[in-house]
């Protein structure tokens, strides 16, 4: 269901060029998005890059979770012992696998 936009949010195309300070200032100050308009129609969207960056971290996650789902419909899942097990041995190849720091010997 789409939420609704506040009619402040709302602004035509064509009033962009001599305003694009203003509404991204207005955009950030809000954090809310400008909806832009080209002859009445849905035209694009001008954001604050943080709300931006949010809303793209968001998606990744919502969608982790719907791969993580869909495995787990499949059967592609392994028991909390294997997982576990699995982890012990990722943790010591890692500790192996590590670069020697040299450190002086103290008496």
């Amino acid at each position: 269901m789409p939420h609704p936009v506040p009619f402040e949010d709302i602004r035509p195309l064509n009033r962009l060029g001599g305003q694009a300070a203003k509404l991204l200032k207005d955009a950030r100050r809000n954090r809310r998005p400008v909806f832009l308009t080209s002859k009445g129609e849905a035209a694009g969207v001008l954001m604050d890059i943080e709300e931006y960056e949010r809303l793209l971290e968001s998606i990744a996650f919502h969608e982790t979770i719907l791969a993580s789902e869909a495995e787990a419909d499949r059967g592609e899942v392994i028991s909390h012992e294997q997982l576990e097990k699995e982890s012990k041995q990722w943790i010591k190849q890692a500790r192996s696998n590590r670069p020697r720091v040299w450190q002086p010997y103290s008496a």
